[in-house]
């Protein structure tokens, strides 16, 4: 009995193609990693800042010439778009660090402060379908140091909504945290300072010391609200000089002035400069999201500026009256500290009318 002959079936060349194809792009995806990026995205009350972290390997596959700076940051700002409510944020600045390899990259977006509601931010990255196939980023979004969204993106990914609203802080935390910048803001003010240690040593009882720090808080408190409530401006180019004014006004004032009695016009006028000047730090950092966010910074932000009054107060008041039991020390301490301010007021003038 005989068997048929087996037969022995040679490749075409179509077979061989797709056997050498497999071989290469098998020791390929073996040799490289589809790759990890990060997004981390912090939002603040004015602002969205976003850090995007490369792998040395995906840089050399999206930037492979000598200078990959250029394409990093072009990828940077086409592919990770931030929008609010359907407009689309643009960048105001970037940065970017290339270290063993490594890019990181920096983007800030700025945020306008609207009572409209609601306010929907979306986070879109293309990073993923830019780099290679199968690569992956991890984005992490925080607001007020805690994690709102964690979440690994790859090419086919949605945009990441998150409601603006949502994040604001608790009462509690937002007024603390604007009572805590009003006193910084009038303890680092040499300017108001300077202005309120004039009306201070003038000043010759207790009575007149209370009239000049209500007159004063009781301006600056209605100019706060006419610039966060009322939405009336002041341009910085004119309040700033117009603050430098007030003081050589009130040094050259304590010198050719004998008494202070009627003085409250004078500084309540005054105050409302200065509260313009404080409004405009106050709505740089962006004041509030909500109606009440708005209420309860700006209450707790006056309080801070009172607080920190009463701290130049408690500090000046005991020393004026303790030259005051030395009338000749009096004297001298006031022509000082008067010539002083006309000085110090004066130099400010010109430097922020130049």
């Amino acid at each position: 009995m005989s068997f048929p002959r087996r037969t022995r079936h040679r490749p075409g060349p179509l077979a061989l193609v797709v056997l050498g194809w497999l071989i290469v792009s098998g020791g390929e995806l073996l040799a490289h990693d589809p790759g990890l990026s990060s997004l981390d995205v912090s939002v603040t009350r004015g602002a969205i800042s976003v850090s995007l972290s490369l792998a040395a390997s995906d840089v050399a596959l999206i930037a492979p010439s000598e200078d990959p700076r250029p394409q990093l940051r072009a990828l940077a700002r086409e592919a990770v778009r931030m929008s609010i409510d359907g407009e689309t944020l643009s960048p105001l600045a970037d940065e970017l660090l290339i270290k063993d390899g490594a890019a990181y990259l920096h983007l800030s977006f700025a945020i306008e402060q609207s009572q409209s509601q609601p306010r929907r931010l979306l986070i879109a990255s293309d990073v993923p379908g830019r780099v290679s196939r199968g690569h992956r980023e991890l984005m992490i979004v925080r607001s007020d140091d805690r994690v709102v969204v964690e979440k690994l993106l790859d090419a086919g990914s949605d945009p990441v909504a998150i409601d603006l609203d949502g994040l604001s802080p608790p009462a509690s935390r937002t007024a603390r945290y604007f009572l805590e910048l009003g006193v910084r803001h009038i303890l680092s003010g040499y300017d108001h300072l300077l202005f309120l240690a004039g009306l201070i040593l003038a000043a010759g009882t207790v009575r007149d010391v209370v009239v000049a720090l209500t007159a004063f808080t009781a301006a600056h408190s209605l100019s706060l609200a006419l610039v966060v409530i009322g939405g009336i401006h002041a341009p910085a180019s004119l309040v700033e000089p117009l603050i430098a004014g007030s003081i050589v006004w009130v040094g050259l004032e304590n010198l050719v002035r004998a008494s202070s009695r009627s003085r409250w016009p004078l500084v309540f006028g005054f105050g409302l400069i200065h509260g313009f000047g404080f409004a405009g730090a106050l709505m740089e950092l962006g004041l509030a999201r909500s109606a009440s966010e708005i209420v309860v910074g700006l209450l707790s932000f006056n309080v801070g500026v009172e607080a920190g009054q009463l701290a130049v107060a408690a500090f000046v008041v005991p020393f004026a009256w303790l030259t005051r039991r030395r009338p000749m020390w009096h004297a001298g301490v006031m022509s000082t500290c008067s010539m002083a301010m006309v000085v110090a007021g004066g130099y400010w003038l010109i430097v922020r009318l130049s």
